[in-house]
């Protein structure tokens, strides 16, 4: 699907480079008079045509799926209970808190409602680790604790959670001029 999509951003911008080319071609600068005489052949008018054809067909599936677009819902429900609702910042301070600890700092959580019914929520920690070693067993560790403590808060299972590590390191160069 990634591969068509940027088959398809390609072509359409083919099309717009072809389209402007020949408006901006025939309207302005010393050569209008040739972009004329080439826009008024047969091929001429099957490129520009089918260029314009591309530009309207890329415009109408944006159009349609700007309009079909769904917000996401800012909070969830347990066990697809419409009429109990859990918010996402609560979930994100639960998550927060359950993932502190003396061997990493938490940068960023998000959480995002996921499931048909809006029963699930998928929790991203980023954090940078303090310890180079065993990431694994730590991002094991922090996983756990922010699923146990949803679980705890919520009464039900609904949270996946999903923990990666920023860089721990920069590397800065300084140097320094001296003038002579």
């Amino acid at each position: 699907m990634k591969r068509i999509r940027t088959v398809a951003l390609v072509i359409y911008l083919l099309a717009g480079v072809i389209v402007i080319s020949a408006l901006a071609g025939s309207l302005f600068g010393p050569y209008t008079g040739r972009f004329v005489e080439l826009l008024a052949t047969r091929a001429g008018h099957v490129i520009v045509g089918v260029s314009l054809a591309v530009l309207a067909v890329q415009m109408f599936v944006v159009l349609l799926a700007l309009l079909t677009q769904k917000p996401e819902p800012p909070s969830m429900r347990l066990s697809g209970n419409p009429d109990i609702e859990v918010s996402t910042a609560a979930l994100v301070s639960v998550a927060r808190t359950a993932a502190a600890s003396s061997d990493l700092i938490i940068e960023n959580v998000e959480a995002h409602v996921v499931g048909h019914d809006k029963s699930e929520t998928r929790i991203v920690i980023d954090a940078v680790a303090l310890t180079p070693h065993n990431l694994e067993g730590l991002a094991r560790r922090v996983q756990a604790h922010v699923q146990d403590a949803c679980d705890q808060t919520l009464g039900v299972p609904g949270a996946v959670v999903q923990v990666r590590f920023l860089p721990s390191k920069t590397v800065t160069v300084t140097r320094e001029i001296v003038d002579e």
